[in-house]
């Protein structure tokens, strides 16, 4: 398993889990805030619509009531007049019955009979007119019905007025309407001292979205509607309140309320530093409060939790890692700001961390006195085994035969290997691992240095690999290649045209990670080499070649090629396993 799955596959942290948790306990609380904020902000936005059109209809009360009363002054005049027009003959009586009624109701600029078949009869200016130059009265004519309309330069008064039309009957059928004309200077102007100051302006239209009056003039007003909404369809509809972009770009409130039903409506407009418009304009926040306050939980819950848990716990993890590194002991902290638990947890870290240097301590005092044992050990038997041979080498010279001298020379040799090994195992530091090359190369400098060769000269050549082996495999190896030595510079001869033999010593690892072991030696010819030597009836130095080739767990391969004689084993090196009951020790000889 790679470092990055191991990342991926580890649980997740304190921090982490106590969100999660958190969070799991917060929903339901989150969901039923988030639905009583909903439902107590859409009852908050209903009154503030109902609060807004209240006010818009109270600032509209003086535009109310002079369209009412010119409405009910021209029903007046048509109940009136549509009861006498087919006796009056002379329509000058006519006129001058609409004069008086302005004389004795102030406030009016203008009063005609407009009839059915689209002509004026009789007005206050005295005389019928011409209604070709008008368009709205064509309008009125294809569509009658109560209506209003401003008429910013009307031709009697040449003044801005407000044209009221409103139908009479005659036998019960449309005789045609009564003009009034209420000059617009007439109209409330400014804001009154009851309206809120947040009150922008205050608009009339009439059934086809057509400005009527405006509290602060029609010049600034066109900034002020709304930009994509048709104007119409508010006449007509139920009361309301709405947020809109401005045609100048910002957002403002609006309270639309009817002033005179189907005919006239009032559009109030707010700003939104009122406390009503807001509640109308914002509508995100109330329904974020419960992410906010689960936001807010979270953070406070895990600060709490960072200062109190969980810096201290990744305070003590890394006093623990730089002492699983170092081998310090660290520093008693301030625990004073640490909960109770974690400065126990601590304290338990810190007798712990005391208790295993102490062990450590121990443990290698014991190693290095065992170490210091086995060498010891080593040392005498490498001195014994050197006293053994001095005795031999006595007893050698003592011998009258030459063959009784061969054999103890022979057993001579192999004491002296194994003082070698021994000699190598007391020097090394590691006594778990010995390096092979540098044991075989002591081995073959004494044995070219001590082994008569019967007054022949012989070259040795080694190549030598430092590779690492276990005790138990450095014994027989030290001990086959005494034996393969030996008999190498016994039987080594010249080969053709050459003054001196030659012996070549090779340790090395192969392409399978195996240790390779070859000697040879040159030979004059094919045939030449002891029968021993040959593979002929066995003796002792092939028995024992084989013996210690089985106990390496080697494949063994010996014979003539090319004009050498070589003895070829491979083996796996094995690694080290300590045996705490029975001490490493030179492995017996096979009995043959």
């Amino acid at each position: 398993m790679t470092n990055a799955e191991a990342r991926r596959l580890r649980p997740m942290g304190l921090a982490a889990r106590m969100i999660l948790f958190l969070t799991l306990a917060l929903v339901p609380i989150g969901v039923v805030a988030y639905f009583q904020t909903a439902k107590l902000q859409h009852e908050t936005r209903l009154r503030s619509q109902l609060s807004l059109v209240a006010l818009t209809e109270a600032a509209a009360v003086g535009e109310r009531e002079t369209v009412l009363r010119a409405q009910g002054g021209a029903q007046a005049l048509g109940a009136t007049l549509a009861q006498e027009l087919n006796e009056i003959d002379d329509l000058e009586e006519c006129s001058a019955r609409l004069s008086a009624y302005l004389a004795a109701s102030p406030g009016y600029s203008f009063a005609a009979l407009f009839t059915a078949d689209g002509r004026i009869p009789c007005s206050s200016a005295g005389a019928s007119l011409d209604v070709s130059e008008f368009p709205r009265l064509q309008a009125l004519k294809e569509t009658p019905g109560a209506t209003a309309w401003l008429n910013r330069s009307a031709p009697i008064s040449k003044r801005s007025v407000i044209v009221v039309a409103e139908p009479y009957f005659l036998g019960g059928e449309l005789a045609g309407h009564v003009l009034l004309s209420v000059p617009s200077a007439l109209l409330p102007r400014g804001q009154k001292a009851d309206v809120p100051a947040e009150f922008e302006d205050l608009v009339t239209i009439n059934e086809h979205g057509e400005i009527l009056s405006s509290r602060e003039g029609g010049d600034r007003v066109a900034g002020l509607l709304p930009a994509d909404l048709d104007l119409a369809s508010l006449v007509g509809a139920r009361a309301q309140s709405f947020a809109a972009r401005s045609a100048d770009g910002t957002t403002r409130v609006y309270a639309a309320a009817p002033l005179v039903p189907g005919m006239v409506h009032a559009l109030g407009i707010w700003s939104r530093d009122n406390a009503e418009a807001q509640a109308i304009t914002v509508s995100g926040l109330a329904k974020a409060l419960p992410l906010l306050m689960w936001g807010a939980s979270v953070i406070v819950a895990f600060l709490a939790v960072n200062r109190l848990v969980i810096r201290h716990i990744q305070r003590l993890s890394r006093r623990m890692r730089s002492f699983a590194r170092s081998r310090r002991l660290p520093d008693q902290g301030d625990q004073h700001e640490m909960p109770a638990e974690l400065a126990e947890m601590e304290d338990d870290f810190l007798a712990m961390a005391e208790a295993i240097l102490r062990d450590e301590a121990q443990q290698e005092n014991a190693l290095r006195e065992k170490t210091i044992l086995l060498k010891e050990v080593h040392h005498r038997v490498k001195n014994n085994l050197q006293l053994i041979s001095s005795i031999m080498n006595m007893q050698i010279r003592q011998a009258r035969e030459a063959e009784t001298r061969l054999v103890l020379h022979r057993i001579q040799d192999r004491i002296r290997s194994l003082a070698t090994i021994h000699r190598n195992l007391y020097q090394t530091e590691d006594l778990g691992h010995v390096d092979a090359g540098r044991l075989l190369a002591d081995l073959v400098q004494q044995m070219a240095q001590m082994t008569e060769v019967s007054g022949r000269p012989v070259k040795v050549e080694t190549d030598l690999a430092p590779l690492e082996a276990v005790p138990d495999q450095a014994v027989p190896l030290s001990l086959l290649t005494a034996e393969a030595l030996t008999n190498a510079m016994k039987y080594a001869a010249p080969p053709e045209g050459a003054k001196a033999a030659r012996v070549s010593v090779r340790f090395q690892r192969d392409e399978e990670g195996r240790a390779v072991l070859e000697i040879s030696n040159t030979a004059a010819r094919h045939g030449t080499a002891d029968p021993e030597m040959a593979g002929e009836p066995a003796g002792l130095g092939s028995r024992l070649i084989q013996a210690f080739a089985t106990q390496l767990g080697g494949s063994l391969e010996q014979g003539m090629a090319q004009g050498l004689y070589r003895v070829r084993v491979a083996f796996a090196l094995k690694e080290f396993e300590p045996d705490e009951t029975t001490p490493t020790k030179v492995p017996d000889v096979p009995d043959f």
